[in-house]
């Protein structure tokens, strides 16, 4: 019995040994009797952000049998094939894929070996691509509101408020004295930059780049420009075609002291002196053209510092069609002005500081919203001495340019 049962069992172990080898090689006709290569992976895959397209970029696997690289997105409907020029890891690869819209991507890639075998895949996901919809977000970087502009020597340098953190650069487009427009660029880490040769009274625009993501392979703009606040410096009114513009009520001239010497050019005596009348006294003159004014100087008379009939408070009126009877109905008042005296001594006591001041003219500045104008027509209400009577040496209005 125990001999029947052996030979049973060695009768079933060779017919089950049998089956295995009959269906051992059977995966062969699944692999077309070819051995499985997978191909190296692709290094460190990243992506740069841009501008309606993207950069890939990787290290490539050091398989000296990699021939190339497919790139597969929109589930492997758009594709792009990179050759291996390089089998080195320190190296990079990089590739720009454009043409697409804004929206968030995956991409694939996989690595190819001459026989076709391919790398089992990676892919980099949530790849953002910005658009038009970024960009219609962006806003340009504001001026210093407070000290736009400063000028030196014709020298113009325009202030802004510190940058957005990705703001990294601003445009500035103005025209020069030859009529050419240029462009000045301002970085991220700076909040001034300088136009050179500037033409002043025209205007300046000014864009900001942006990028969306650190290491953005594009600089992203404003959709749009703005303007600039205008950058307008004084410069003296040409005094040659100022003429004397006597009206009625007007104060008129005494002790040889005439009106046009206020406009000579000479700082010193004689100037111009009224009669004695009660305040306030006006006087006029033609300026010969029209102009936006800016600014005045007023020179004392200098034996009278912040004394005696030197004005301390006085209004400018004008006008581009007085009448002829010497009413104020023709006439805009464009400012009222004060003169400080430096020292704050009584009157008739000066310092070195007084003098110094005084020498270079008294300064007023007239607002910015005024009109242009052709006559000027001066009314002093208040003189340092109280007196009935008004000189002054010279007055040199400064015009916007």
């Amino acid at each position: 019995m125990k001999r029947l049962l052996y030979a049973l069992l060695m009768l079933l172990f060779i017919f089950s040994q049998q089956s295995c080898d009959k269906y051992a090689d059977d995966y062969k006709n699944y692999l077309d009797n070819k051995e499985v290569v997978y191909p190296g992976l692709a290094r460190d895959l990243r992506y740069y952000a841009g501008y309606l397209r993207t950069k890939l970029v990787w290290n490539p696997n050091p398989d000296p049998n990699i021939a190339y690289y497919m790139i597969n997105w929109e589930n492997g409907n758009k594709s792009i094939r990179v050759e291996a020029k390089t089998h080195n890891p320190i190296d990079s690869i990089q590739v720009i894929i454009p043409d697409l819209t804004e929206y968030v991507y995956s991409f694939s890639i996989r690595a190819y070996d001459h026989e076709g075998n391919a790398s089992i895949g990676q892919q980099v996901q949530n790849v953002r691509v910005y658009g038009l919809n970024y960009q219609s977000l962006l806003l340009n970087r504001s001026p210093n509101i407070l000290n736009p502009y400063t000028i030196e020597d014709n020298k113009v340098t325009l202030h802004f408020n510190a940058p957005d953190t990705l703001n990294v650069v601003t445009e500035i487009s103005y025209t020069d004295q030859a009529g050419s427009i240029k462009v000045a660029r301002l970085s991220q880490k700076e909040n001034k930059v300088e136009l050179s040769n500037f033409k002043f009274g025209t205007n300046v625009s000014y864009r900001s780049g942006y990028l969306a993501e650190d290491h953005g392979i594009d600089t992203i703009f404003t959709t749009g420009s703005d303007i600039f606040p205008q950058v307008r410096r004084s410069i003296a009114v040409d005094k040659s075609k100022f003429r004397e513009f006597n009206l009625p009520n007007d104060a008129g001239p005494d002790w040889g002291w005439v009106i046009t010497n206020l406009w000579d050019n000479n700082y010193g005596e004689p100037g111009y002196h009224t009669p004695g009348r009660d305040l306030p006294l006006s006087f006029t003159l033609d300026m010969g053209e029209k102009y936006e004014l800016s600014r005045l100087k007023v020179w004392q008379r200098i034996s009278g510092l912040y004394n005696y009939g030197n004005p301390k408070r006085f209004e400018v009126w004008g006008s581009n069609s007085p009448t002829n009877d010497g009413s104020w109905d023709s006439w805009t008042k464009l400012a009222d002005f004060t003169t400080w005296k430096p020292s704050g001594l009584p009157v008739g006591a000066v310092n070195d500081e007084d003098r110094k001041v005084a020498a270079q003219g008294d300064e007023y500045i007239f607002p910015n919203d005024i009109q242009s104008v052709r006559y000027l027509r001066f009314r002093v209400l208040e003189t340092w001495g109280s007196t009935n009577y008004v000189h002054i040496l010279e007055v040199t209005p400064f015009r916007k340019e």
